[in-house]
């Protein structure tokens, strides 16, 4: 019911997590992006059970930064090589 209902903060938190997941799975991916979100809530599952909790918030984010130090198109990116 209402009581229950949606959080403006909830949401918030859910749509910050979508942007590393996005990138993750590649911008023009959309099973990349479903695979990206797989995998993030597995990390921060097994994170925040075997770890810490309050790391927990921030392992996306550091997904996101290795992702993009090591393949920037994501998992599932297409590479585009534009020649001038």
């Amino acid at each position: 019911g209402i009581m229950n209902g949606i959080n403006v903060h909830e949401v918030s938190d859910v749509g910050l997590k979508v942007f590393p997941v996005v990138i993750l799975g590649g911008l023009d991916s959309i099973g990349g992006a479903i695979i990206g979100g797989i995998i993030i809530g597995l990390l921060e599952t097994f994170t925040g059970g075997y770890i810490s909790t309050g790391l927990r918030e921030v392992v996306p984010y550091i997904v996101l930064i290795l992702i993009l130090m090591i393949k920037p198109y994501g998992l599932f990116g297409l590479v585009e090589i534009e020649r001038v």
